[in-house]
């Protein structure tokens, strides 16, 4: 499953490149019942060393969090429309398996960076502000933002022989747009 799941997120930045061409959805094959949806980055917080950048900290989401999806790459739940565009305030959740692209989100901590490229090639960025451990139940961490909220949740505890737990791990991260380009500045 996890050599499927990477392999998928070739294929899926090759859509992604098209997309941000033409700014329409493109299937990554033609089977395909997703198509991706933004780019999600994983960048150091500013107390982390720099990333070594010969390893590729970047996902492509797909739209629609069904276990088909989930199993090539995140995939963002399509539960605060407003959001998605990037021009509005709400909650972008994505949900990830723990075991291959959301593993990153193992031991994650409170002001790590998180940039999301839009279908528009617009880049925002994103501070983690809390995590944590929640039943499958909570459905608090969906509910809609008047501001604008990243939401990340993958299965918990990481590395366990149970699949399927009802523990999540829930990420929230607050937009620093405002804070971009000095940021990104430090990073170089």
């Amino acid at each position: 499953m996890q050599a499927k799941a990477h392999f998928a997120q070739y294929l899926i930045m090759q859509a992604w490149e098209q997309t941000l061409n033409d700014r329409q959805a493109h299937k990554p094959w033609s089977w395909a019942d997703t198509y991706p949806v933004s780019k999600l980055t994983f960048l150091p917080a500013a107390n982390e060393p720099l990333i070594d950048e010969s390893v590729n900290h970047s996902l492509y989401v797909l739209a629609g969090a069904s276990g088909r999806n989930l199993a090539f790459g995140p995939a963002e739940l399509n539960l605060n429309s407003r959001a998605l565009d990037g021009d509005q305030n709400g909650n972008r959740v994505i949900a990830g398996h723990n075991d291959t692209h959301f593993a990153m989100l193992n031991g994650v901590k409170k002001g790590r960076l998180i940039q999301l490229q839009d279908v528009n090639g617009r880049e925002e960025l994103y501070r983690v502000t809390e995590t944590a451990i929640v039943h499958e139940s909570d459905t608090g961490v969906l509910a809609p933002s008047d501001s604008r909220l990243l939401t990340l949740i993958t299965c918990y505890p990481f590395n366990t022989v149970e699949v399927g737990g009802d523990l999540r791990l829930v990420v929230k991260a607050e937009a620093i747009t405002d804070q971009m380009d000095e940021i990104q500045a430090n990073l170089k």
